[in-house]
């Protein structure tokens, strides 16, 4: 971590670690596919403590779930302080992604197959989030249409 990292607080800033997780999470998938994908939503994002400089940190991901055409993702993010080897989760995401060409006919997802007890453990909470995933999914459209391209300033009442 070094300084252009730090927030005015003197912690690893929110946003490094969420493109790092974006970083992490299109490798994963490109690993279980072997096809280009693209970020298609951040589902829920999770800062469980701060990060300092001076302790080395850890990213991981796995892929969490699969559907069709899309697939979620599992980051999270490990700090261990540097001088006492102490290691704490410090962050952890779910992040969809959609392969890039799903319509092609020769195109199956790969079978999911967690072997670890924390892939198996996330994993099994995937059908719930994936339901949650499309509600939220049906109110963005509906945040979509409410969205206008002018500044609040130029817009009529």
């Amino acid at each position: 971590i070094v300084d252009r990292h730090l927030n005015d607080k003197g912690t690893y800033y929110g946003g490094e670690i969420m493109a790092h997780f974006d970083s992490a999470g299109g490798g994963a998938v490109f690993n279980f596919l072997r096809k280009a994908s693209f970020t298609a939503t951040i589902d829920e994002m999770t800062f469980v403590s701060p990060v300092y400089k001076s302790e080395q940190v850890y990213i991981e991901a796995f892929i969490s779930g699969a559907g069709t055409t899309s697939v979620e993702v599992f980051t999270k993010l490990i700090a261990t302080n540097l001088e006492t080897y102490e290691k704490r989760l410090a962050a952890y995401a779910f992040l969809t992604y959609v392969v890039q060409d799903s319509k092609n006919p020769d195109f199956s997802m790969p079978i999911l197959v967690p072997e670890s007890e924390e892939e198996i453990a996330i994993c099994e909470g995937y059908a719930k989030r994936r339901e949650m995933n499309l509600e939220k999914r049906k109110q963005g459209k509906a945040i979509l249409d409410a969205i206008k391209l002018l500044p609040i300033w130029e817009q009529k009442r």
